[in-house]
């Protein structure tokens, strides 16, 4: 955290002192408020201590989880209006510093030296070359093309590819762009970098929360989400909220995924984000048992859906395109229990995941696609078809660990529920644990 002043240091201390009270009040633990806001129980206590900074959102569930009645929110908005008046005082003691030295500095040095100029008479030669020094650049169309066209691969890599592997290209073109950044470019190409540069952190956001690491997720969520802001990109801020709604989901948080989604549907309200963002409020609402909400949404993703043209490369993960909606849709109609629809679903996500010789092409879909055909036939009391289908899922080496967890116990879960002393569900439960534990164990 930057120096503050004392008056702010004080009034952060006492806002978390007061989440503290709130959150004991209200019976809730820090690990507890960690998991609903998306954040860990060491940052909750940064919080709570005035050693970290919160932003509106955390304030707004914390209020709500702690029943503080608008308490909580309160002080965080009296405390922008403090900080923000001591960074406009700040600013204003810098700018008039900053004029104070430029005027020292003109009596000393020749503005040629400073900014190229024209002599009284130019020549045209002469103008064109000050205007070139001017708009001097090191990138150049070329390098931009490129960097496009790397980026693309990557996220086309992001369904089948090793996730270590993947991020360490992604990591690397992230700094060869930071290089770029720093040398010569135009206003235009500078904000494009920043734009391919969004791209990358979002894959290598995703790539950490399928690898377990939900704390570096969370990080480079957040820098996605800044980048957009700063270059005005709703798509890539739309995305970022995709994540979010994704976290929230993944990790229980149901309520919340309807929140961001609402919100990525309004940053970039054009795009074909939207249709993602519908399926994961879809997710959510059938694991809060309201089925009809769950048709709406899917009718509505399926309408918006059909407005976007087919991509020329559909394997692009931050692109959605018909055949991805197979796989949201199986999800849903398998929680809410249209066994046949979610079969049906299944079975398409498989084909089309398939590659000529067998194997998968999109393996973390093809696994929840195998562990929904184990959940809608052991339903069926097919157990021996149910246990096949469970050891195939959870053969793929490519996994998206919280995914695999949520949709594997949910197979588990269904299976004691419904077989609660048959022996023969052994082959089911027992793979399922065994999985179960070892992500756990290695994330």
């Amino acid at each position: 955290m930057a120096h503050e002043p004392d008056e702010l240091v004080a009034r952060r201390g006492l806002l978390g002192q007061q989440l503290a009270a709130y959150r004991s009040a209200a019976g809730l633990t820090q690990g507890q408020l960690a998991q609903a806001v998306n954040l860990d129980r060491t940052t909750i206590s940064h919080i709570e201590k005035g050693r970290t900074r919160a932003d509106k959102r955390f304030w707004r569930i914390a209020d709500e989880r702690c029943k503080a009645s608008g308490d909580l929110l309160a002080g965080f908005a009296a405390l922008e209006v403090a900080k923000q008046n001591y960074d406009l005082q700040n600013r204003e003691t810098e700018l008039s510093e900053a004029r104070a030295k430029a005027e020292r500095l003109a009596e000393v040095i020749s503005p040629s030296l400073i900014v190229p100029t024209l002599p009284e008479v130019a020549t045209p030669w002469e103008t064109t070359d000050v205007i070139r020094r001017l708009y001097r650049s090191d990138v150049g169309s070329e390098t931009l093309e490129q960097l496009h066209m790397v980026t693309e691969d990557l996220c086309c890599e992001y369904a089948w590819r090793d996730g270590d592997e993947l991020k360490a290209d992604a990591n690397h073109w992230l700094q060869y762009i930071s290089g770029l950044l720093t040398g010569s470019c135009t206003l235009k190409e500078h904000r494009e970098l920043l734009v391919i540069s969004g791209w990358l952190v979002l894959l290598i956001g995703c790539i950490e929360y399928d690898l377990g690491r939900k704390r570096q997720a969370g990080l480079s969520r957040a820098a996605a989400f800044r980048i957009g802001q700063e270059t005005g990109h709703g798509e890539i801020m739309a995305w970022s909220f995709e994540m979010s709604a994704w976290f929230a989901l993944t990790q229980g948080d149901l309520a919340a995924v309807a929140d961001f989604s609402e919100a990525g549907s309004k940053a970039a309200p054009n795009t074909s984000v939207v249709v993602q963002l519908a399926a994961q409020s879809a997710k959510a609402a059938a694991r809060m048992g309201q089925p009809e909400a769950v048709r709406r949404i899917l009718d509505n993703g399926y309408r918006l859906l059909g407005q976007h043209e087919h991509p020329s490369r559909p394997e692009n993960h931050f692109i959605i395109d018909p055949q991805k909606w197979d796989f949201y849709a199986m999800d849903c109609y398998r929680i809410v229990g249209e066994d046949a629809r979610a079969a049906e679903h299944a079975h398409e996500v498989l084909r089309i995941s398939r590659r000529p010789d067998g194997t998968d092409k999109s393996p973390m879909r093809a696994t929840e696609a195998r562990l929904t055909l184990a959940m809608t036939a052991m339903r069926q009391g097919d157990l021996d078809s149910a246990a096949d289908w469970t050891r195939q899922a959870l053969s793929a080496s490519r996994k998206s660990a919280d995914q695999l967890v949520m949709v594997a116990a949910e197979v588990q879960q269904e299976t004691k529920r419904l077989f609660p002393k048959d022996p023969a569900t052994h082959a089911i439960t027992e793979p399922i644990a065994q999985a179960l534990a070892e992500l756990r164990w290695t994330n």
